[in-house]
């Protein structure tokens, strides 16, 4: 018997017995420095007899390489401090990284006795508090008080011992608990799950477990934990005790299959739909995409995603700039909506993204997440509705909505040609051919027009047989040229089946300055109405005796729709 043992009563000396069977170290040091005790664990580790320990100063036993750096820590204990450090112990010609606890033992005047040396092997993580469950005064505070549920059961798995929390979590009160087998407590269907790794861990052939368990409360509710357990073992290894950790993950549980539940919702809908989610990390930059979208883009999901830079060139320059999200990395903005075009396995289409910003508690850009729908044939429906409302459906040519829209448009400081264009003698050919006919004049007549100008120029009719024409950037001489031509253009006649019908118009052309932005829209009726009195003046001037289309001709139906 140690000078340890003879020095504590009965209590102290099962105590001793219960810290013999922890597998870290304790040991107790006087005033001097001096082993009075040290458990077997700790013998073991130094290679010597515990009756050999007791009594050697703490440099002899622990070694030289050790003993620089275990003296202060001791000093900082003597002093009252408790101290809790990591080290690296050398054992030999091995080392082992370690986790120091000195705690002062305080006489009743608070005078430092001696210390009491706890060194645990964390390079296994062996959670020593657990395995000194036993010991008065070291483990009650902490297994009364634990915000998780504790339990310690006897080797057939009889409840010894329980805190409020597990009692709480399971509405039964503590001495309904005690005394209880676990298994009376546990959902039928996790009972023989639970006694294998129960058996494996009282057999030696495992340390302890963990798993997901299901306990029952009074009336049949269940409780969904996350269990750990661990044995306490006796000198030849025969487990003892059982002690075990449960925390309470109901919520939890239903927290995770309220948001699969969700997951698969939201992939049903995104299959549906032509394409799909993808988010960025903010720090790494890594974009992934779902498996639906990545397909849509790409064809297949079949060998990982795009990086974000592949999938930024997909996108068609001219949305480009407008698709970037450099805002909400950068944290100045949480939320956007965009649309772009987007170069797809199906060619491009036009995609509505929506994009928003996820922060960590500090505030700080942490993960940016997105939904990628294809609208193109909203886009479609939408341009061509557009178009509609701003063009003239016979001819294709802009209507007056249409000319104001692009007269809006023109940059301001150029100088702009506006020419009024009329069809000479137009109800002459409606009368003596049919409207059939005559619509076929109207198309063919904005047919020569396009061919007469530049694609930058505006075309547009603006009623009956009386049609317009701007010419941005142009000069008096240019504006010159190009009624020349449009003349030469428009004054020969027409083929249609068996008959020759006669096309003749008449011009007036002006050019009017665009001072300023808007000057264009704001200056257009006084210059419309130059144009217009200069086309009437030619009409006087030319004093047009034109040949009247002859009656009767049998006019067959267009051979090809008006364009537009």
């Amino acid at each position: 018997m140690t000078e340890f043992d003879e020095a504590r009563p009965e209590a102290m000396r099962r105590a001793a017995w219960l810290l013999d069977m922890l597998p870290g170290l304790v040991a107790y040091f006087d005033r001097t420095l001096h082993y009075r005790y040290a458990n077997a664990t700790y013998a073991a580790w130094s290679g010597h007899d515990p009756a050999w320990i007791v009594g050697r100063s703490c440099r002899e036993v622990v070694g030289e390489m050790n003993y620089p750096q275990v003296l202060p820590r001791l000093e900082e204990a003597l002093q009252g401090q408790r101290v809790t450090y990591e080290y690296t112990l050398f054992d030999g010609p091995e080392a082992r990284r370690v986790q120091g606890s000195y705690v002062p033992d305080l006489d009743d005047r608070g005078v430092v006795r001696g210390i009491v040396v706890l060194v645990t092997d964390i390079s296994v993580r062996r959670d020593l508090e657990a395995r000194i469950a036993e010991t008065e005064g070291m483990f009650d505070d902490a297994f009364r008080h634990a915000p998780v549920g504790m339990a310690v059961s006897d080797p057939s798995g009889r409840l010894e011992r329980v805190n409020q929390a597990f009692a709480t979590m399971l509405g039964r009160p503590i001495e309904h608990l005690v005394g209880t087998d676990f298994r009376t407590i546990t959902h039928p269907d996790d009972i023989e799950a639970e006694d294998r790794r129960f058996g494996q861990v009282a057999d030696g052939r495992r340390d302890g477990y963990r798993m997901d368990k299901r306990f029952l409360r009074p009336g049949g509710e269940i409780v969904h934990t996350t269990l750990a357990v661990s044995a306490v073992r006796d000198g030849e290894g025969k487990p003892v005790r059982f002690i075990a950790q449960i925390e309470d993950v109901t919520d939890r549980r239903r927290a995770e299959r309220e948001q699969q539940e969700i997951n698969a919702r939201l992939t049903l809908a995104m299959e549906a739909v032509r394409g799909g989610f993808w988010h960025i990390d903010v720090t790494s930059r890594r974009f992934e995409m779902s498996p639906s979208f990545l397909r849509f883009v790409v064809g297949s999901d079949v060998g990982g995603s795009l990086d974000l830079d592949d999938y930024a060139s997909r996108i068609l320059p001219t949305t480009r700039e407008g698709a970037s999200v450099q805002a909400l990395l950068d944290g100045t903005m949480d939320e956007t909506s965009v649309e772009y075009e987007l170069q797809t396995v199906d060619g491009p289409r036009w995609m509505r993204c929506d994009r928003r910003l996820l922060r960590a508690p500090d505030g700080t850009p942490r993960r940016i997440v997105g939904v990628s729908i294809d609208i193109s044939e909203d886009h479609e429906r939408q341009r061509k509705a557009e178009l509609a409302a701003e063009t003239d459906p016979l001819t294709g040519l802009l209507n007056r909505r249409g000319l104001d829209e692009r007269l809006a448009q023109i940059r301001s400081g150029l100088p702009i040609g506006v020419l009024a264009i009329d069809l000479d003698r137009f109800k002459a050919v409606n009368d003596g051919f049919g409207h059939l006919v005559g619509d076929a004049v109207l198309v063919e007549v904005a047919e020569r027009l396009r061919n007469a100008v530049r694609p930058t120029d505006h075309l547009a009719r603006l009623g009956g047989d009386e049609f317009a024409v701007l010419l941005p950037d142009s000069s008096p001489e240019r504006v010159a040229i190009v009624v020349a031509r449009i003349e030469r253009a428009l004054n020969h006649p027409m083929t249609w089946v068996d008959a020759v019908v006669p096309i003749h118009a008449s011009i007036g052309a002006v050019t009017m300055a665009n001072a300023q932005a808007g000057g264009a829209a704001e200056g257009f009726g006084t210059a419309w109405r130059r144009a217009d009195a200069a086309l009437y003046d030619t009409k006087r001037v030319r004093h047009l005796q034109l040949p009247v289309p002859s009656e009767g001709h049998a006019v067959s139906p267009p051979a090809r729709p008006p364009q537009g």
